[in-house]
């Protein structure tokens, strides 16, 4: 098999730069246009905007390679950390890196990308418990081959086979010269900015610098190029739109890596995923506008035990309570008996704060109603 780093032009990558220009440009007008929606926002609620984005995020690239994070754990490191520079002391260490890496991507989109900087991001995106602690933020030195396989062993698929150790630093600073490279928006020849993030990560995961955490580093990658062009954190939802189907994700770098150095169909593929990345972005901001909405609406009409209910559903983020809100979880959520739960759900749906949705009965379930009505700061 010849991988894409043994072609003899490595690393001068291929592509059709007019096919992406016009989405370049679409993206840059999007996110200002997003980014405009957010700085509308009086403080608390673009903090809570933030937060919601980076913890979608933080869950969302943990996932893609496997991994499971506790949703307020990941919330509890976000907070403690945007007040803060050291990462919070923790028992759920993965969550504290996860929400570390994304903090610190965000605090250094301005910096150039260096080997220093992508180790301590490596040591975010990986616990202490999974390697040796001297192979933490360092390349990957064994001397045996870094292959990705799927399937039982003897019977094993290699989808793609990394360049060798002793040529890891060589090859990174191929790509940390290229990427650090001063630009100007004023130059016609230069690389659509959109491209560049796409040809960073690809590049990037194309060597496997690190033992783990290439897919987290690269996709900080990305984000960290994206914000560049931008000129302040990007709020694209990047990892959580590939999460949707990673699968995709995966098949996509391996036909990269084993196709050629001609990488459009990569790119047209990351595009595409900035692009859903961006409408997610913009559903995250409706959702925290909803809650901002349904609580200025609602808040002094609801007893303690319904205002529990309410912020346990708004926890769930913008794709709400799965499977609705039944009367049994109502009583699991705020302790109380089955007569209480029936009345408060009955008194909710009579004010027109929760709507049925599949009509009544025993087994009805409901959901909070979406505020349509304006609030002074929109």
């Amino acid at each position: 098999m010849k991988w894409i780093w043994k072609e003899a032009d490595w690393p001068n990558f291929q592509y059709d730069k007019q096919e992406f220009t016009e989405r370049n440009h679409e993206f840059r007008i999007n996110s200002e246009r997003l980014m405009g929606r957010v700085e509308s926002l009086p403080d608390e609620y673009q903090k809570n905007t933030i937060i919601d984005l980076m913890l979608s995020e933080a869950i969302k690239t943990s996932a893609i390679e496997g991994e499971l994070l506790d949703r307020e754990s990941v919330r509890s490191s976000l907070l403690a950390l945007i007040s803060s520079e050291s990462i919070p002391v923790s028992s759920d260490q993965k969550s504290a890196g996860a929400a570390a890496l994304l903090i610190d991507v965000r605090r250094n989109w301005s910096e150039p990308l260096t080997h220093q900087l992508l180790g301590k991001w490596q040591t975010m995106a990986v616990p202490d418990q999974r390697l040796n602690l001297i192979m933490r933020g360092h390349y990957r030195n064994d001397h045996s081959a870094m292959q990705i396989v799927s399937g039982p062993y003897g019977h094993h698929k290699v989808h793609y086979e990394a360049p060798p150790s002793v040529q890891v630093v060589d090859e990174m600073d191929k790509l940390l010269n290229w990427y650090n490279q001063p630009r100007s928006l004023n130059n016609r020849n230069m690389i659509p900015e959109v491209v560049r993030a796409g040809i960073a990560h690809l590049w990037f995961e194309q060597i496997h610098p690190f033992d783990d955490g290439n897919g987290r580093v690269g996709r900080a990658i990305a984000d960290h190029a994206l914000s560049q062009y931008l000129g302040y954190p990007t709020t694209a939802c990047l990892s959580t739109a590939i999460e949707i189907n990673k699968k995709a994700y995966y098949l996509e770098l391996e036909q990269a890596g084993r196709n050629g150095l001609n990488i459009n169909k990569w790119l047209n593929y990351f595009l595409d995923i900035v692009n859903i990345a961006q409408d997610i972005a913009k559903q995250e901001v409706d959702f925290v506008l909803n809650k901002a909405r349904f609580y200025d609406l609602f808040s002094e009409q609801l007893n303690d035990r319904q205002t529990k209910m309410v912020a346990r559903v708004f926890s769930e983020g913008r794709k709400g309570f799965e499977g609705g809100i039944s009367t049994h979880k109502y009583e699991s959520i705020t302790k109380c008996s089955n007569r209480t739960a029936s009345r408060d759900l009955s008194d909710l749906l009579e004010k027109g704060i929760i709507i049925s949705l599949n009509g009544g009965g025993r087994s009805t379930r409901y959901e909070l109603v979406k505020v349509k009505k304006s609030i002074n700061f929109i």
